[in-house]
C-alpha cells in the first residue's frame, strides 16, 4: 500500500515538474519598420525568426500605392 502511494506521489510530482516548464514561450523578435530600405532582400533574409521573417516579407509585398485597376478590354 505504501509503495503504491509513494509511486503515485512520485508520478504526480514528475508530471507537475514537466508541465510547469510548458508555459514558457520563446521570445519573439522585433519586426522592423516596413519601408523601402528595410524591404530589401538582404534585410529580410537577415531576420532569424522564420515566422517574423514571413510576416515581415508579407507586409513588404502588400505595402505601397493605391489600387489601380487594369483597363477594360473588349475581346
Amino acid at each position: 500500500m505504501k509503495v503504491t502511494q509513494a509511486l503515485s506521489l512520485v508520478v504526480v510530482a514528475l508530471v507537475a515538474v514537466m508541465v510547469a516548464g510548458c508555459d514558457n514561450k520563446p521570445a519573439t523578435s522585433v519586426m522592423p519598420e516596413v519601408n523601402d530600405e528595410n524591404c530589401k532582400h538582404e534585410n529580410i533574409a537577415s531576420i532569424k525568426d522564420r515566422g517574423t521573417q514571413q510576416a515581415f516579407s508579407s507586409m513588404c509585398l502588400r505595402r505601397g500605392g493605391e489600387f489601380k485597376p487594369s483597363p477594360k478590354r473588349e475581346w
